[in-house]
């Protein structure tokens, strides 16, 4: 089995049928993982034709590259306009792509993005708005976004996936990445470590419904993970060697997502959690954290009601007495009171999809059922136990439970059934609304 990967080699791999039946191709075109990459910034503007710059930034990424990739630019004759939001939290939502369009200066010809996940999303939008060439100078191994073709935004209060484009190149400069606020290291592998669900969720997926998989992405996924926790102690001493596997870890994440054209190979149960907090903290005003920290949380919570479905054993019986007393609209009553004005997307999401098809949940069942030993099988393969997971996230100090960064404890259950409902996602929780253990 393959243990790592080399992102220049999947990079340049031409496109190729695999043998799940799908055509890969990375749509990143070039990637640098090293001390000083930021003076390789000019030669790739010129490589993708760039003769002006869009630089967009905010005061705190600009403080950390920005002006050492603006001053490689104006040093290698290209000039650039710099757009930079203000010290404020930005948030990737109308207001905020709208800045970014507005003051976008037409006489530019290539887009430079100098930050991590927020600034990322909204550089994504404009390139593929404008068509232009884009690249990304890494602020922060934070996120696993970098090189996937979506973004994560904010539209109605909903956080929602938009198509968007990919880089073209991405930099990653460890000088910079290392010295990130401990937090966002922490954030970079808490994303990480969210793969071992959300690969274990897209293959119990596949013997649920059918869908689609593959297992040379998935391959991809676990050998990054590994890389990553086997160097995890040195996350807080700032190891070149941590944060070169996490940074590298996250950018081959976004290619194995982009190779299966789905984000099934890196987020699951445990994003969905984060995704919650976020809305509240948007709609209330209740704490949040970064999004790769939440993950890391919502990991470890889903790791732990994981090991609860392994003492279970489904009953057809009791999935279908369950199904057909749900009240519906009783539950769509508590997702508006936890969630606010963004829950009516959600609910109408919930309605149009085939999550409450009787005949439909009743092949669902049957399938768990009659493959509920392959399931225990996958579970056994994928997942780390609780406490192995609590003790990376404690080797990093990283918070392991949602009053660690103040969201209570005992909205937890709730939380996690509302995970059912964020995306049309086969998850944990959908095994379980399945089964009738809800």
């Amino acid at each position: 089995m393959q243990t790592s990967y080399d992102i220049q080699e999947l990079i340049k791999r031409p496109p190729f049928l695999c043998a799940c039946g799908r055509e890969h191709r990375a749509h990143l075109k070039d990637a640098v993982v090293r001390p000083g990459a930021i003076d390789a910034l000019s030669g790739y503007a010129k490589k993708y034709g760039g003769t002006k710059a869009y630089l967009i930034a905010d005061e705190n990424t600009f403080a950390a590259a920005g002006g050492k990739a603006a001053r490689n630019l104006e040093e290698n004759g290209i000039p650039y306009t710099r757009f930079t939001y203000g010290k404020e939290r930005v948030e990737p939502d109308e207001k905020a792509i709208g800045s970014a369009i507005l003051h976008f200066d037409h006489g530019c010809d290539i887009l430079v993005a100098v930050g991590s996940g927020v600034i990322n999303d909204i550089t994504k939008i404009l390139a593929k708005m404008t068509g232009l060439p884009f690249i990304v100078v890494a602020t922060a191994p934070s996120m696993d976004g970098y090189a996937s073709s979506t973004s994560s935004v904010i539209r109605n209060g909903l956080k929602v996936s938009v198509d968007s484009a990919c880089p073209d190149v991405i930099i990653g400069d460890t000088d910079v990445l290392k010295e990130a606020p401990t937090l966002m290291l922490q954030a970079g592998l808490g994303d990480m470590l969210a793969k071992y669900t959300s690969l274990c969720e897209w293959r119990i997926g596949r013997e649920v419904t059918g869908e689609y998989y593959c297992e040379e992405v998935a391959k991809m996924i676990r050998a990054a993970v590994k890389k990553c926790v086997d160097n995890a102690p040195g996350i807080l001493t700032r190891s070149e060697a941590a944060v070169n596997a996490v940074m590298e870890g996250l950018i081959i994440s976004g290619i194995a997502a982009d190779w299966a054209g789905v984000s099934r190979p890196v987020s699951g149960t445990e994003h969905y959690f984060s995704h919650l907090w976020d809305m509240r903290a948007l709609e209330f005003g209740t704490p949040w954290s970064l999004h790769g920290v939440q993950c890391g949380i919502g990991e470890l919570l889903t790791i732990g009601r994981y090991e609860t479905l392994k003492t279970m054993r489904p009953d057809k019986e009791e999935a279908h007495r369950f199904f057909d007393g749900f009240d519906r609209e009783a539950w769509f009553g508590k997702i508006r009171e936890y969630l606010g004005k963004s829950a009516d997307a959600i609910i109408d999401g919930a309605k149009s999809s085939d999550r409450y098809d009787r005949a439909k949940h009743a092949r669902r069942v049957c399938n768990i059922c009659g493959r509920w030993d392959r399931i225990l099988k996958i579970i056994g393969e994928e997942l780390p136990s609780y406490e192995e997971m609590k003790r990376i996230l404690e080797i990093i100090g990283a918070p392991t439970k949602p009053s660690d960064i103040g969201i209570p404890d005992e909205e937890t259950d709730l939380a996690f059934r509302m995970t059912r409902d964020i995306r049309d996602k086969y998850i944990l929780s959908s095994l379980m609304w399945d089964m009738g253990k809800f």
